[in-house]
């Protein structure tokens, strides 16, 4: 029997957008077929996005707060991409001034795992954060989200591995900022689950487990 490979891009390519939270928590326009990504020849680095939303998840009131203002021509940028990491950024400016204001990470592996969370845990103000993230961790301007999901070469869906989900703000980090961040992990967890299979509650289960063992 064959096994069918899947990298991280494959993973991204096939995340199916849940919309539940979208309409119901926010007034930002839903992200729909009809206004898909595009990358406009003016000069600029990255894709206007889907309907004013970055990254797949990120919405426009996320970008909005997080740059403390209404930004200057958003635009998404996959920095990485390769076999156990997708990255990408939410660029604002203009033409030579482009700065990162969001920035979302998906990371494969226990080595990922651990950066990730040691990272989380020494941010100041962190608290921990909701279960459906698995093991996860709230501070302003961080939500990272530890969780495990299939392998994208296992053979079958209980063959799972970490995939750390991490979202930042690197403009501002107010309360109400962190939970739009917090909305955006969330969507990209459901539509990661929907895509491959997660499971955070193996994740939290297998926390417990490590950390009462003597």
């Amino acid at each position: 029997m064959r096994t069918r490979t899947l990298t991280v891009p494959a993973l991204i390519a096939g995340l199916a957008l849940s919309l539940s939270a979208c309409t119901s928590e926010s007034a930002d326009p839903v992200p729909g077929d009809d206004a898909a990504a595009s990358t406009p020849d003016d000069g600029l680095e990255g894709e206007e996005g889907n309907n004013g939303w970055m990254c797949q998840y990120v919405s426009p009131t996320a970008v909005e707060l997080a740059n403390g203002g209404e930004p200057e021509t958003p635009r998404s940028l996959v920095t990485e991409d390769d076999e156990d990491t997708w990255t990408c950024d939410v660029l604002v400016g203009g033409k030579g001034a482009q700065e990162p204001v969001i920035r979302l990470g998906i990371h494969l592996g226990e080595e990922a795992r651990d950066e990730a969370r040691a990272r989380a845990e020494a941010a100041e103000g962190v608290e921990p954060g909701p279960d459906h993230l698995g093991v996860s961790f709230v501070s302003p301007g961080l939500v990272t989200g530890l969780t495990m999901c299939t392998a994208p070469n296992a053979t079958t869906a209980n063959d799972k591995i970490p995939y750390s989900l991490v979202i930042e703000s690197l403009g501002e980090t107010d309360a109400e900022t962190t939970e739009h961040l917090q909305r955006a992990l969330t969507e990209t967890a459901k539509g990661l689950d929907g895509s491959v299979g997660c499971s955070p509650r193996m994740a939290v289960s297998e926390d417990a487990g490590a950390t009462s063992a003597p």
